[in-house]
């Protein structure tokens, strides 16, 4: 592992690095954290999938989550911070191409609950910039009545995976469908996985589909 300033923003705190270093790597991977969790845990997380020739970097959020709220109360409750991440996660995108090497086809997205609903939240506000989103256990941010966009090609040959459990605390498996048919409907090619009495954690079958996923691009 090694730490990569973010050029964008000298004062942004550094990024951890691991995996194929810059320059050589076919694919880079963008990794963000779960609430009170931290970028190494994604780090380690991102080893287990066992899939070479991918640059990961991971940020970290300053107070230790992303946003203060949950992702289903009104937008409002969740500001200044929730723009503040999407600027922190352009700022790391833009890390990830190494210039414009490597282009929205060959960036992956991967979150974990808190980090899996901010993956959704930028592909919403930044279409078309990561070509592929793991989303382990997320969620669309904002509350039921939300009125998401109706554009049918927004996410058009975005692939996404998206995980979930019918026993888990933090994110529902309607709330995990209602993800899922949005996006569809914004034109994403989704894979949608729900597990049996799975807890809010990453299992072994999430790994595997993550890794086969990966192993495609």
């Amino acid at each position: 592992m090694s730490l990569a300033n973010a050029e964008a923003d000298p004062s942004a705190s550094p990024l951890l690095e691991s995996g194929t270093p810059k320059g050589e790597a076919v694919l880079a991977g963008i990794l963000l954290h779960g609430r009170d969790r931290t970028r190494e845990d994604k780090v380690v997380l991102a080893s287990s999938f066992g899939v070479s020739g991918i640059r990961w970097l991971a940020p970290a959020a300053d107070t230790g989550s992303w946003y203060p709220g949950r992702f289903f109360e009104p937008r409002a409750a969740n500001e200044p911070f929730l723009t503040r991440a999407i600027a922190q996660c352009d700022r790391v995108v833009q890390e990830a191409t190494e210039g414009g090497r490597l282009g929205p086809e060959r960036l992956v997205m991967v979150g974990f609950s808190q980090g899996a609903c901010l993956t959704l939240e930028y592909a919403l506000q930044r279409p078309g910039r990561c070509g592929t989103l793991i989303v382990l256990t997320g969620a669309l941010i904002g509350p039921a009545d939300t009125v998401w966009p109706s554009s049918p090609c927004l996410l058009a040959g975005t692939r996404v995976l998206l995980t979930g459990s019918d026993a888990d605390d933090w994110i529902s498996e309607e709330q995990t469908r209602h993800t899922a048919r949005v996006l569809e409907s914004l034109g994403a090619d989704v894979c949608l996985r729900l597990y049996h009495g799975r807890p809010h954690i990453v299992c072994e079958d999430e790994l595997r589909e993550a890794r086969e996923l990966l192993q495609t691009l």
